[in-house]
């Protein structure tokens, strides 16, 4: 009897084979499923209890190494699919909200006035090289007079002598960069590598750490949101024709890879090759021996496993159920939204655990020479420290005049230290309940 080509179906209309197939009986289905090879979702050894224990096969540790196919499947082809749609699948990056600046508050009078003072006083210390006061002068509250002779020079030499020392002790804060023999190093040099470790100390357990990150999470909704966009996202690519069409070939072309695997069709074969035909169930048995009267073919075995190298699998059955099962997915999502963000949340506090904040900056702080890192502390601090600096030359001239009037020196400066004291406490309070007024009416 010549062969022909005709299909096999081993699981109403799923599985195909190629030219040596055979026609099943009616229970060719449940033995496929009994078997494994057919995707109706049945477990493995789910056979009925009324089939001959010959009919039962194992194929719970399939495939071998947990590998699906072993080498026999190429992941190309899902890769490039995964590719192609996981940018689509990813949500448009919204703006973030702009990191705020440093304030520029522009040029201010007060620095500007202290800036002046060392320019005043040099100039003033070269002109009492030349000329000075002389002579005495009377005040309304001393009834000696009073000598001002050289007073201008105590009082500008005092005055560059408080901007010199200022300006000389920031100055050793950096330098010199490198060790020197007499003059030794800078601070911040020298301190390097303790300064830098106890800043990263310091900010890995008081700015970045897992609770602070928790809780700035939480406060801003992130999860929530992103949750939400990808779930529209999800939504959008699974109704996408081109989507559907590309997840139903995927699928259809890596079952058939599954099928055609080395390790699948050997497995397989051990079980058919099993198989006692001789005491199968009566009915299994009396189908067995029409089929050998009807093609004269003695060696059932053999011809089951040429069938079985040829199965190939059909998808279009199951299209539906597939696409069906895609689109309940942003459904689950939205239903389980609260375990979902509970595990990103605890995911990404994980992730920020595993690493060592400290670590970070210190290596990266470390790799800053004394330059880089005179600039870095420079420029967050350069305001304060000119303060410092020509603050200094005031201070002088103030301590000039405390050598010249020790006693009214003293009356003066402490009643100007109080109406500025007094100034600075009005004006805070009127900036505190002018803001507490303000977020009230808010």
């Amino acid at each position: 009897m010549s062969e022909s080509k005709e299909k096999h179906d081993l699981s109403d209309g799923i599985l195909e084979s190629g030219p040596t197939s055979v026609k099943p009986d009616t229970n060719g289905e449940r033995r496929a499923e009994n078997a494994n090879i057919g995707p109706s979702g049945s477990e493995p050894n789910s056979a009925p209890e009324s089939f001959p224990p010959v009919y039962r096969a194992d194929f719970r540790n399939y495939p071998p190494g947990g590998h699906l196919g072993g080498e026999d499947i190429s992941p190309e082809r899902l890769f490039h699919f995964l590719e192609k749609w996981a940018e689509k699948l990813t949500p448009e990056p919204q703006p973030s909200a702009p990191v705020p600046s440093s304030p520029d508050s522009g040029p201010s009078l007060v620095l500007i006035f202290l800036k002046i003072l060392p320019v005043i006083c040099g100039v003033g210390f070269i002109a009492s090289l030349f000329w000075d006061f002389q002579g005495a002068l009377y005040f309304p509250w001393s009834t000696e007079p009073i000598d001002i002779s050289g007073l201008l020079r105590m009082i500008t030499v005092t005055g560059l002598v408080g901007f010199g020392t200022n300006w000389l002790a920031i100055k050793m804060l950096f330098y010199p960069r490198q060790k020197r023999p007499i003059l030794g190093q800078g601070l911040i040099p020298s301190r390097k590598d303790r300064i830098v470790l106890k800043l990263g100390e310091q900010i890995s357990k008081e700015i970045i750490n897992s609770e602070l990150i928790l809780e700035q999470i939480r406060k801003s909704g992130l999860i929530s949101r992103h949750r939400e966009r990808l779930t529209d996202s999800l939504r959008g690519v699974i109704d996408h024709p081109e989507f559907r069409t590309d997840i139903i070939e995927v699928s259809k072309h890596y079952i058939n890879q599954f099928l055609r695997s080395r390790q699948f069709q050997d497995r397989v074969k051990d079980f058919v090759k099993g198989i006692d035909f001789e005491n199968v169930g009566v009915l299994e048995g009396g189908i067995l021996k029409v089929y050998k009267m009807l093609t004269g073919d003695e060696d059932i075995s053999k011809r089951l496993q040429e069938v079985i190298e040829n199965l190939t699998f059909r998808m279009e059955k199951y299209d539906n159920k597939l696409i069906e099962y895609l689109q309940s997915i942003p459904d689950a999502l939205e239903e389980q939204s609260d375990a979902v963000e509970n595990f990103a949340l605890n995911a990404i506090v994980f992730l920020v655990e595993q690493v060592n904040v400290q670590n970070v900056i210190v290596d990266n702080l470390q790799r800053f020479d004394e330059a880089r890192l005179e600039r870095l502390l420079w420029r967050s601090t350069s305001d304060q420290l000119q303060y410092i600096q020509y603050l200094g030359c005031l201070l002088g001239l103030i301590g000039g005049l405390f050598i010249w009037l020790p006693l009214e020196s003293i009356v003066v400066t402490g009643v100007l230290g109080l109406l500025v004291w007094g100034l600075d406490v009005l004006l805070m309070k009127t900036a505190s309940s002018k803001k507490q007024s303000k977020s009230s009416s808010d």
